[in-house]
């Protein structure tokens, strides 16, 4: 079994410490129901996916979200909320680390490719698990929770339009927005790293 370098589980440890802190200070998005808010946490994970490997990002957002259910619970019970978030942040920056890992750069292909997945991935996860365990926790029916979306949109009139014109809307904002901020400063972090580390062997 390999063993993981100190320096890596040190990385490590301070982005999932980074992620923790800024999974604490989310914002409501205009036009979208208020709890759908978004936050930054993902942006450390985005970091170590890409100069640590996709499974270091993925790591960081267990750790953040393990931590966030310990010490907050869940407003329904069971961490739904908290396994939501983890596999929506493990395919935001698994995807992309992983096409990274393996290309050793990233171009538009590589964006388009990992956010069509990402919201691909997510459409099916809030159909088919995510909402109806919410619903199902909070003794909701569907048209009450329904209601919620259509309130912000009008055509959010059944369950599969909620998520196809809000949730689905919702994450591309996210992932977009952590793209964006994330891999120019990942890459020159990266870049940064790979000068020291030629520098150490000379």
């Amino acid at each position: 079994m390999k063993r993981i370098p100190l320096r890596t589980m040190t990385t490590i440890g301070i982005l999932s410490a980074c992620s923790i802190i800024l999974y604490y200070f989310k914002f409501p998005v205009p036009f979208f129901p208020l709890f759908l808010t978004l936050d930054l946490s993902d942006i450390p994970a985005l970091v170590g996916a890409l100069t640590m490997g996709p499974l270091a990002g993925i790591l960081i957002q267990f750790l953040k979200n393990i931590v966030d259910y310990v010490s907050h619970g869940s407003y329904v019970g069971l961490p739904v909320g908290q396994i939501a978030n983890f596999l929506s942040g493990s395919l935001m920056v698994g995807l992309i680390g992983t096409i990274y890992y393996i290309q050793k750069r990233l171009n538009t292909v590589s964006y388009t490719i990992s956010i069509m997945i990402f919201l691909t991935a997510m459409y099916l996860l809030n159909f088919y698990f995510i909402l109806p365990s919410i619903m199902g926790l909070l003794g909701i029916s569907e048209a009450q929770y329904i209601e919620g979306f259509t309130a912000f949109n009008p055509l959010a009139t059944d369950f599969k339009t909620a998520v196809l014109y809000v949730i689905v809307p919702f994450n591309l904002i996210k992932v977009s927005m952590v793209y964006l901020i994330g891999v120019p400063f990942s890459l020159r972090l990266n870049n940064v790293l790979n000068v020291n580390r030629k520098r150490a062997f000379i």
